[in-house]
Order: C-alpha cells, then structure tokens, then sequence
C-alpha cells in the first residue's frame, strides 16, 4: 500500500513539471568560449531538470545529473553535447556503462537527455523502451551515462560525431567525482543497439587515436542489430513500414556535412522537398508514421530524380564511405573485446553489413571478437532476445571475466539461448515491475544472479516454439500486404495521391 501511495504521488507531482525541450533551454546552448575547453571537458552540469522515466512511470533512481561536454564534430571544430549520468541505489562507483540508446532522429528535441525525463513528449519513446535494458544494468549496481552523442546539431549517422562524442561523454563522466561519486579508474563499457551501435562501434574504434587515455578503463563494448553502412539499411527500408528512417538519417547527414545541402534541391522531387526537410524536426516514431511505404529511391516516381543512383554520386560515396564502419584495414579498429549480437533476419539492418564487418575485423587482426547469430529474429524482437546475451557478456566483463581470444562466431536458434541469459530476463522483468511499483532501482532486484529451474524450462520452450514457427521479421516484399496493415497501406497511398496528411487531419478532428 506505500509503495502503491508512492507511485500515485510521484505520478501526480511530476505532471506538474513539464521539461523545457533542448530546442527552447539555455543548458544546451554552447558556449562563446567553447573553443577554450578540451575535448571532455565538463563545461556545466545540474541535476536532472525531471524525475527520469522508464516508458510512462518514473524511474525511482538515486541521482541523476545532466553535463555539458565539450566534444568536436566530424570535421574537428569544437561542439557540446549533453549528457546524462544515473546513480542506482547502493551504486558501485568502479563500474560504469556507457548506453546509447537509438535516437534515430536528427532532431535535438528527441535526444536522450529529453527523451528520458518524465512529461517529454511521448512520440520520443523508442529511447524510453530502451529504459528497460538500461534499468537492469542500474539494478546491477552499475552507474550509467547516456550521451547525446549526435551533438547539438542532431548529426544522425555521422560515425566519427557520435563515436567523438561517446567518448568525450565518457570522459566527462570519468571526471565527475565531485558531482556523482564515480571513481576516475571505474571500469567502462560501451552497449548500444540498432542506431546506438553507430555511436557504441565508432567510440570502440576510435578509442586507441581519439581518446587513448581511456584504455586502462575500458573493458568492452557490446553491439546488437549493428549498423555499419547506412546504404544497406536504405535499401532494407525504402518503401516499407520503417521507411521514415531514411529522411532521419539523411536529414543528420545535411546537418553534419553543409556541403550537401544542394542535393535537396538537385535531387529530391520539388514537389516534395518540404516534407523531406520536415523530418529534421521529427522524431522516430513520427516520421515512421508519416513516411510509411514511402519510395525515396524505388519505383517508378521516387522522391529522388536519380532513384538509386543517388548514391553513386560522389560526393555522397565519400560521406557514406566516411561513415561506414568496418570498411578499410587502414580505418579504425577495437582495441578493446566487442561483443555482437544480431539476427539473420533482420529486415531494418542487413545480416550482411554486420557479417561483413565480422569478417574484416577477423581478417585484420582484431584481439577479441564474439559475433552471437540468432538464426530466428528480425530487428525488433533481437533487442529483446539478444540483450540478455549482453547483459551475461557485460556483466561477465565487469566482474574480471576473460573474453574470447581472436575471434568466434555461434549460431543459435534464438539468443535467448545465450548461456546465463534467462538469469537476465528473470532480473530485467522483477526490476521492471519492481520500478513500477516506486522500487528503489539498484537495490531491490540486486540478488537475481542464479538461474532457476522456471526460467530454464521457459527458456527452453520459448526456443522450442521459435524454431518451430521458423524466422519472425517484417519481410520487405510483402510486409506492406499484411492483412493488419492493408488498410494503412491504403491511407497512405490516399495521402500520397490527395496531398492529405491523415495526421494533422485527426489532430483537426
């Protein structure tokens, strides 16, 4: 009944405190001097402007407190970038992870440091799902810090920007003692999934030249759904229900390089460069809305004049080649052990690209690199069945663990498979729950560390019952026919057709 008290009054106090979005507060405005400051420098900090939430309800977390990192782009000028550093209950200050989470908009409003506070707009909650995996490594006792690492300019897929700024956010972070407690020589790892892998891989890669001072720290970096050319996830989505992703991801691309700003106006329908350009003030779930089905290279009247030979322009060759992972011997490397996890079905980020970059990285000489291949899973339910593959890895990192040596690579069925997964999930859904409740995140669910005979048996099951329904993905040729989605697909095309937004028109109703 207290705790049932506790939630009430926390819920009903925060809707009170609506936060100030980056676009219209002064905290995320640079500096005149910023040029003075080196690169992890805290430049100011506060503590979180709301309560910080998990989806909907508030997330009953010790401190929280917000940065202000001096990074560079990809280009070497000086930028800021915010950060967020979370401090479990009965938190271990010799332990730190470094979670991107999946942004997948170039808009500052829809940066994680907004995304996780209570009373942000909803349309930001891929990043508050994502809450979920980050609570379970609080439970864990592990302290957090969350970047904005595609910087105040919203640079989404520009590699070496986020890569810089995850490791200048951890830097910051590693220099915060007075402010959270953590201790300069805590032990880091960098996670990321889906467009987090972006920041989390280019961070691990360019950690030795950027910031080598970092590697008595760093233990490993964990990568699932990994991105490493962005023209692959083009071609996986054009035209289908996650369509909106490529206005995002080109949109962060203009942002980050000025110099293609012609080619909206070169290459993009006139017709239709306004709404293209709109997805800049987008975030993910809103733009996948509004440009469902969407054919920005395919068919025969596409969005860009060229189709898909956008892409073989010059100038748009260098920059993906710039910000493709994985792709040159003379290009970064790990240093440090990685973990990938993805599965071969996923219809969002090509299997191909992260095998490709598991091949390289082998054929170059990488210290340590486990690759877990689900043979089951689509983008979407590899988040939830691949993370608890991580947690295990992470988790064994951080407590003195040994890594693989060179390179392996396993198959499974599914990677809730993953031994000591199950133990993850049994810890991930208690502090869920727990969390909802007003629990004290860090402490509560802290003694789920052994698995059981339930959780074993349902584990078991649940790979029983994938491997026989076979792989599960939106398939890209015939997604859009989906009995479920048929009549979307409808509206859609109506919109294309009358030029009506159905979105503002049930806003106007």
């Amino acid at each position: 009944m207290l705790l049932l008290s506790f939630v009430l009054w926390a819920v009903a106090a925060a809707q009170f405190i609506v936060p100030t979005p980056p676009t219209k507060d002064d905290f995320y405005v640079a500096p005149k001097n910023l040029s003075d400051y080196r690169n992890g420098d805290i430049i100011a900090s506060r503590p979180a402007p709301a309560m910080i939430r998990s989806i909907y309800f508030p997330m009953n977390v010790k401190n929280a407190w917000q940065l202000s990192v001096r990074s560079e782009n990809s280009h070497g000028d000086p930028t800021q970038v915010v950060t967020t550093i979370l401090e479990p209950y009965d938190a271990d200050p010799k332990k730190l992870l470094s979670y991107q989470p999946a942004q997948d908009s170039s808009s500052n409003n829809c940066s994680p440091s907004y995304s996780m506070l209570f009373n942000a707009p909803m349309d930001t909650i891929v990043v508050q799902a994502e809450m979920v995996l980050m609570e379970t490594a609080l439970a864990k006792g592990w302290f957090l810090v969350v970047p904005d690492y595609e910087g105040i300019q919203g640079a989404f897929t520009a590699g070496k920007q986020s890569g810089q700024a995850t490791l200048d956010s951890l830097r910051a972070a590693l220099n915060s003692e007075d402010i959270s407690g953590i201790d300069p020589k805590a032990k880091a790892a960098f996670w990321g999934y889906s467009g987090g892998t972006i920041a989390s891989g280019w961070a691990a890669a360019l950690q030795p030249d950027y910031a080598p001072e970092l590697k008595p720290n760093l233990i490993g970096c964990a990568l699932g759904g990994w991105v490493t050319n962005i023209t692959l996830t083009a071609e996986a989505t054009d035209g289908t229900i996650f369509g909106g992703l490529i206005p995002n991801a080109i949109n962060g691309l203009l942002n980050e390089y000025p110099t293609l700003s012609h080619l909206v106006d070169t290459e993009i329908q006139k017709s239709k460069q306004e709404r293209f350009l709109a997805a800049n003030e987008k975030c993910l779930v809103t733009s996948i809305i509004q440009y469902m089905f969407v054919k920005f290279f395919s068919g025969k009247n596409p969005w860009a004049t060229r189709g898909w030979g956008f892409f073989e322009l010059d100038i748009v060759q260098e920059v993906v080649r710039n910000n493709s992972a994985a792709i040159s011997e003379d290009g970064p490397i790990p240093e440090i052990p990685v973990f990938v996890f993805h599965g071969t079905e996923d219809e969002i980020v090509p299997f191909s690209g992260a095998q490709r970059g598991y091949d390289n990285y082998c054929d170059w000489g990488i210290d340590s690199l486990e690759f877990a291949v689900s043979n089951t899973t689509g983008h979407i339910l590899e988040v939830v069945e691949g993370s608890g593959a991580a947690l295990v890895w992470l988790e064994k990192m951080f407590n003195g663990g040994k890594p693989v040596d060179g390179c392996k690579r396993t198959v499974r069925t599914t990677n809730i498979e993953y031994p000591g997964a199950d133990v993850q999930y049994r810890q991930l859904v208690r502090t869920l729950f727990s969390s909802i409740a007003g629990g004290d995140v860090g402490e509560t669910t802290r003694n789920i560390t052994e698995s059981t005979m339930v959780s074993k048996i349902m584990t078991s099951a649940f790979s029983s019952l994938i491997e026989h329904i076979g792989p599960v993905a939106l398939k890209r040729e015939n997604g859009a026919e989906m009995p479920e989605l048929r009549g979307l697909n409808d509206v859609m095309r109506l919109w294309e057709r009358e030029g009506e937004d159905p979105i503002a028109e049930l806003a106007r109703r």
